[in-house]
């Protein structure tokens, strides 16, 4: 990004924002994933899940958790729909090694 770019959105109020930060948060992004749903929005839910999931060591869920790698970046990469139980872990999964660090 050039200076005067920058210049420019500090003076239109623009902050910069660290979009990992929030994602290791696991109480905004359940409480974010739950109003999705309640909400009926599956898609938003799911897109939720995932950018969290992008944070996260794929090689230590599946060593910890029991979640296949290939099954996690079919979730990125929405080339199947994760069933529920797949769903409660990833939950579990972001609670716990977001907690750690």
């Amino acid at each position: 990004m050039s200076e005067t770019s920058n210049k420019r959105n500090t003076r239109a109020g623009l902050r910069k924002h660290d979009t990992s930060a929030t994602l290791r948060n696991p109480k905004l992004v359940f409480k974010t994933f739950m109003e999705c749903l309640e909400e009926g929005d599956g898609e938003a839910a799911r897109e939720v899940l995932a950018a969290s999931l992008w944070q996260l060591n794929k090689s230590r869920l599946e060593r910890r958790y029991g979640i296949p790698r290939r099954t996690i970046y079919n979730l990125l990469t929405r080339k199947t729909a994760p069933s529920l139980d797949l769903v409660a872990k990833v939950c579990h999964a972001i609670r716990e090694e977001v907690s750690r660090a």
